[in-house]
C-alpha cells in the first residue's frame, strides 16, 4: 500500500483486509511505518475492529533510530509469519510523506525487491483532484503500480475527477465510500457514470442487500405475507434492523434512479437523509 501521508493508507489497509475476509481469504496486516509515532498503533486498532490478523513485531532497542533496515526486517518477519499461520494475503502498510522524496522512493523500491508483491496499490484522496494523478504518476515511474484506490469518493466528486488516471494506464481498483470498515467497493466505471447521470446503481444496491440481509428471515417474512399470517411490529422492527445494516438512508437513496417513482427521493428533507438516526429510532417495542 503506497501513498502520501494523510491519504488514508492505514484505514484503507483495514478496509481491504475486511473485504478480503468477506471473500473467504485470510489476510495478515503489518505496518512498516516506523517513523510516524501512532501509525503502528493505529493499524493495531483497525485490525482489532475488523478482527483481522496483525503482525506487530518490534522496532528495535530504545534510543536507536529506525531506518530502512528496520522496515526490511519487519517485512521479512511478517512474510514468515503469514506463511507460518496460513495467511494467504499479506497487506503491508508503508510509510507516507508530506511530499514525494528520494528516501521514500528508495525505501519503497527496497520493499518491492524484497517482497516481490503481486499488487502495488496507490492510495489517493479523491478530494485532491489532479494532484492525486500527478502523485500516482511519480510513484508509478519508480514502483510500477498495479492499481489505485481512491478514498473519500462520492458520485459528486467522481464527476469532477478522471475515471481513469491518465499517464500510466493502471486502473482504479477500489473506492472508499465512507468511514466504516465495510465502506470499500470495487470500482465499476459504468456504475459511477450511472450515478452521475442520475440513473442510479441498482446492481450495487442488489449486491449490498445480498451481503447484508438475512435470506432466511426475508424468506420467512415473505411466506407470512403470502399466507396472510399478518405483519407484526416484530417483523417491522426486524426489517428496520436489516435495512440499517446496509448503510445510511442517504447512501441507499443515492443508488436509486432519479426517474419515475424515485424522481423526488433525492430531494427529501435533510432530516430524513442526513443521518441514520431517523431509521434507528423505532428499534424497540414497548
Amino acid at each position: 500500500m503506497a501513498g502520501l501521508q494523510g491519504s488514508g493508507k492505514t484505514t484503507t489497509s483495514g478496509k481491504l483486509a475486511n473485504w478480503l475476509k468477506n471473500g473467504g481469504h485470510r489476510p495478515l496486516l503489518v505496518s512498516v511505518d516506523v517513523y510516524r509515532p501512532a501509525a503502528r498503533e493505529q493499524l493495531k486498532v483497525v485490525a482489532a475492529a475488523i478482527k483481522a490478523n496483525l503482525y506487530e513485531g518490534g522496532i528495535g532497542e530504545a534510543g536507536v533510530e529506525a531506518n530502512t533496515a528496520t522496515v526490511e526486517r519487519l517485512a521479512k518477519e511478517a512474510r514468515r509469519e503469514a506463511i507460518n499461520t496460513g495467511c494467504d494475503v499479506l497487506i503491508v502498510d508503508t510509510a507516507g510523506r508530506l511530499h514525494i522524496d528520494d528516501q521514500l522512493m528508495d525505501e519503497m523500491q527496497s520493499l518491492k525487491r524484497l517482497l516481490n508483491p503481486q499488487e502495488i496499490l496507490f492510495v489517493a484522496d479523491a478530494m485532491t483532484g489532479q494532484d492525486a494523478v500527478k502523485s500516482a504518476d511519480e510513484f508509478h515511474k519508480k514502483l510500477t503500480l498495479t492499481g489505485v484506490i481512491l478514498t473519500k469518493m462520492t458520485a459528486t466528486r467522481a464527476a469532477a475527477r478522471p475515471l481513469h488516471p491518465p499517464g500510466y494506464g493502471q486502473p482504479i481498483k477500489f473506492i472508499g465510500v465512507g468511514e466504516k470498515y465495510d465502506a470499500l467497493e470495487p470500482f465499476h466505471p459504468d456504475r459511477i457514470v450511472s450515478r452521475i447521470l442520475g440513473m442510479g446503481d441498482i446492481l450495487s444496491l442488489i449486491e449490498k442487500a445480498e451481503s447484508q440481509i438475512d435470506k432466511k428471515k426475508a424468506q420467512n417474512l415473505a411466506t407470512k405475507a403470502l399466507t396472510g399470517d399478518g405483519f407484526s411490529l416484530e417483523d417491522f422492527r426486524d426489517q428496520l434492523r436489516q435495512v440499517r445494516k446496509m448503510g445510511s438512508l442517504q447512501s441507499l437513496i443515492g443508488m436509486l434512479p432519479s426517474v419515475g417513482a424515485f424522481s423526488g427521493c433525492k430531494k427529501l428533507p435533510t432530516r430524513l437523509t442526513k443521518s441514520r438516526s431517523t431509521a434507528s429510532r423505532p428499534s424497540s417495542i414497548p
